[in-house]
């Protein structure tokens, strides 16, 4: 546990049982470009509006900061960056979560942040000129940004400070929980790949000193009977059979648990926000 080795290989073993690493690219850009038209209704703002201050406070971004912000999605933190920071560039390879971003630019009229629609990890940073370009970085809960290799591809695009945001690896979801012990008789054990923990020891090993601060972060998953059904035998497929008995149990689950004729996943957790300055890594 306490070598870089160790936390590197923990990290990739986690990876392998996680769903979006077990797709192609193709595949995951169409469950982003899908997810993009609802995305924005499931994140609140409350949390990114406190991490850009705290930021801001601690004096990692300024007026005259040139920032990335890695797997924008549709712009949330990018948005808020652009307020406080000279340029932005949102970087994403999903045209839906894109798409919905230049919406908001224009409609907000503003005229500093870039799109790069393109995939981090094989983003050519050189022939791109993004090599050292950018004061500061922030990437949170990207699964592009899941491994060693996309993590220190953050510090070659920085000349500054580095921020990466995941999660403290404690969650609570009432409804699943519950649901969980009705069709498997116990709760999912699932490890984290967003935990900071990962992150936090790969570059404490590497002789960085991340600075840590936590924020609370809910999400609010709304979604029909029909569409709760099929997540949740994707939820379960690979633990059980799903047969008829187990199917009219979720069909009963998720019937029993509507309110207005939806079906309501409400998430809590905590986010660990992790910032490092890209030149000191020399003890």
């Amino acid at each position: 546990m306490n070598d870089l080795n160790y936390w590197e290989k923990k990290w990739n073993e986690v990876g392998k049982n996680y769903t979006l690493n077990k797709n192609t690219t193709k595949e995951n850009i169409n469950i982003w470009n899908n997810s993009s038209k609802d995305y924005d209704e499931s994140v609140g703002s409350e949390r990114i509006d406190e991490v850009i201050e705290t930021l801001e406070n601690r004096g990692y971004i300024n007026e005259d900061s040139t920032v990335l912000d890695l797997g924008c999605g549709t712009g949330a933190y990018s948005i808020a960056l652009s307020g406080v920071c000279k340029n932005v560039d949102a970087l994403d390879y999903s045209d839906g979560m894109l798409e919905a971003l230049k919406e908001k630019i224009k409609f907000q009229g503003i005229n500093n942040i870039n799109i790069i629609k393109d995939d981090w990890n094989s983003l050519d940073l050189k022939d791109n000129n993004m090599y050292k370009k950018y004061d500061f970085i922030l990437c949170s809960l990207n699964p592009g940004c899941y491994s060693s290799d996309a993590l220190f591809k953050m510090n070659e695009s920085s000349k500054g400070y580095c921020c990466y945001i995941g999660t403290d690896g404690m969650k609570n979801n009432n409804i699943l929980d519950k649901c969980d012990y009705e069709i498997l008789g116990k709760n999912i054990d699932k490890n984290d790949i967003s935990n900071i923990i990962y992150p936090f020891n790969i570059l404490y090993f590497n002789n960085y000193r991340p600075i840590v601060f936590y924020t609370p972060c809910n999400w609010i998953y709304k979604m029909d009977k029909e569409k709760a059904i099929s997540k949740l035998i994707k939820r379960y497929k690979k633990y059980i059979d799903i047969d008829e008995k187990v199917m009219d149990k979720l069909e009963c689950f998720v019937t029993d648990n509507l309110k207005n004729n939806m079906f309501i996943e409400n998430s809590e957790k905590n986010l660990g926000i992790l910032v490092w300055d890209v030149n000191k890594n020399k003890l």
